[in-house]
């Protein structure tokens, strides 16, 4: 290409991604992309149209939080992703695509505010009246790229009080705060980033088949069974907040018996497992 023949190239133009996602609700998005979706509870459900695999409940749409998360590839996100994942595009075309149909005007794309973790001074006192209560950890990193890396966004790393950790008994992996089922912090797991073995670590003394990661957030209605607390996390950002995991690859009848008493205690009328 000649010098001007490049000068009278067109000059590529930004899309503010936050302002054209604040414009396009997901579910005016959902005509353009093929989906029809039924209505259950909250959310509306179907099949894939783009992994055509994880049968016809696979693809789920919180149109109150105006995101998505599809069972089948494990991805979620807002309605720029949505598109991005139905129609095989990059992130970019995706949301040119949604602009060019919705009309919305390019604009300068703003850099994202440095997400930090909430420190908690006042630690919380525990049914078992235990004198000695753990704090949350104040030097978790939840911006850090190797948990980005998981699919993770750091807003809910801090929603959860989860962050990378660079020292202490977790370093290198992704701690995660576990809580009983009162809501009292009672350890962290790490989370391996790097293909370590085992996926999920634990402090000396910790026991994962006592406790259901996610129980103290559990509310009446359906529940949602996932097999680790990773997944809970990445399926909290489509608007499934009434999703546990356990912490064992293997599961005992006594933490079946653990979670049918959960499910009675929150009136959780059925449960449905991923």
């Amino acid at each position: 290409m000649s010098a001007t023949q490049a000068k009278l190239q067109p000059k590529a133009k930004f899309i503010d991604f936050q302002a054209l996602k604040q414009k396009i609700k997901i579910t005016d998005a959902m005509p353009l992309l093929g989906l029809t979706p039924s209505q259950f509870n909250d959310q509306m459900r179907s099949g894939c149209p783009a992994c055509k695999s994880g049968g016809d409940r696979a693809l789920v749409i919180t149109a109150s939080k105006n995101v998505f998360y599809c069972f089948a590839s494990g991805e979620g996100g807002d309605v720029i992703a949505l598109t991005s994942h139905i129609k095989g595009m990059a992130m970019k075309d995706a949301a040119a695509f949604l602009a060019e149909r919705f009309q919305q005007e390019p604009a300068p794309i703003q850099p994202p505010p440095v997400a930090t973790v909430p420190s908690n001074s006042s630690p919380k006192k525990n049914e078992a009246g235990q004198p000695k209560l753990l704090n949350p950890l104040t030097y978790l990193q939840p911006e850090h790229p190797l948990v980005q890396a998981l699919g993770i966004s750091p807003e809910t790393c801090i929603h959860f009080g989860a962050g990378y950790a660079p020292k202490g008994i977790m370093r290198g992996r992704l701690a995660i705060p576990i809580h009983d089922a009162a809501g009292t912090l009672i350890a962290y797991c790490g989370y391996a980033l790097a293909g370590e073995s085992p996926t999920l670590s634990f402090p000396n003394g910790f026991s994962p088949h006592d406790v259901i990661f996610n129980a103290n957030k559990v509310q009446e209605g359906p529940i949602t069974l996932l097999r680790d607390p990773l997944q809970v996390m990445k399926v909290s950002e489509a608007g499934i907040d009434n999703a546990v995991s356990f912490l064992t690859a293997m599961v005992s009848g006594q933490q079946l018996e653990v979670l049918a008493s959960l499910m009675d205690q929150r009136q959780c009328e059925y449960l449905e497992m991923h």
